[in-house]
């Protein structure tokens, strides 16, 4: 047998035999060298977790921690991995990383399949982490949600693209994830929603509403046209309003389309409600596309919710 075929054979089996990672999706697996635990302890990883105001601020990533010492079996198949790693110890780093001219290390599947792997060097006696560390976890932990919405949920019945196919007769793609059935379908109307119980107490409701309008698009036309399609469209909320004093709104450009993104809370003062919600509303010239996701978690994370639109709404596409 040729060399290179039995390279690739052993290659091919030594892939086949790694699980799928584990752990929760927003997790991430600290691997830290002894010499650096008073550094971790004194809050050296503090500005490392990123911050999403929903009903509360919640911290987007949940952390757990191993020394390198203790850096073996079910840990090493953690969906993220960061390698804090002391000068003396940087021959651990796995050969599969590349490093960036940050001085981050990452590379996928290194110890399972599915998994992403981060490292950088520390040095105890002036720690300091790279810039665009926190940046790097969040994208991996929006592949690592991407793959769970989209391939998780996906084993039977209508596919994503035919739902896409279903939308483009009105002018647009979305792909919508097929965990979500449809509420209410009126094109007719410039409106369609989809929902979703993650659980009993959960609800999230993803709207799409397609307005006419020669109005300018500014933040605050955004957040009232926001609020309007959930006071009419939605059920039982034409008392829902925005809470203006916690909205935050951002300029984005959505496939050439300019737009704003809101993520704020919605109240609902006759059924002593409350949720969060995030939408983008996007002007095609003439037109607005509302995408909206609202979440009614009581007592729990949004967080999670609030990306999982996010996600979605990416893969919006004005035809």
């Amino acid at each position: 047998m040729k060399k290179g075929l039995f390279a690739a054979l052993l290659l091919l089996s030594a892939v086949s035999c790694r699980q799928d990672s584990l752990g929760p999706v927003n997790g991430v697996l600290i691997v830290y060298s002894a010499s650096l635990t008073e550094f971790i302890d004194s809050g050296g990883l503090q500005d490392l977790n990123l911050i999403v105001e929903t009903i509360d601020p919640e911290e987007v990533f949940s952390f757990s921690f191993a020394e390198t010492t203790e850096f073996h079996g079910t840990l090493k198949a953690r969906r993220v991995i960061l390698l804090l790693l002391d000068p003396s110890e940087i021959h651990q780093i796995p050969g599969r990383l590349v490093e960036d001219d940050t001085g981050i290390y990452s590379g996928p599947d290194v110890w399972a399949l599915d998994q992403q792997v981060f490292a950088v060097v520390v040095d105890p006696q002036s720690p300091e982490l790279p810039v665009g560390l926190s940046e790097a976890l969040e994208a991996a932990y929006e592949d690592q949600m991407h793959d769970y919405i989209y391939e998780s949920f996906v084993s039977t019945s209508m596919t994503s693209p035919e739902r896409m196919d279903s939308l483009s007769e009105l002018g647009f793609t979305l792909n919508m994830p097929k965990s979500f059935s449809i509420r209410i379908w009126t094109p007719e109307d410039g409106f369609i929603q989809y929902q979703r119980h993650p659980d009993d107490e959960c609800l999230l409701l993803f709207s799409i509403q397609m307005l006419t309008t020669e109005a300018e698009l500014t933040d605050s036309n955004a957040v009232l046209a926001r609020e309007a399609m959930a006071r009419l469209f939605f059920y039982d909320a034409s008392a829902d309003s925005v809470d203006r004093a916690r909205v935050i709104t951002t300029p984005i450009n959505q496939n050439g389309l300019p737009g704003w993104e809101i993520t704020g809370v919605w109240r609902n003062p006759e059924y002593l409600n409350a949720g969060s919600f995030t939408a983008r509303v996007l002007d095609a010239g003439g037109e607005w596309y509302i995408l909206d996701m609202e979440v009614y978690n009581p007592g729990y994370k949004k967080e999670p919710y609030l990306r999982e639109g996010w996600i979605i709404m990416n893969t919006f596409r004005k035809e």
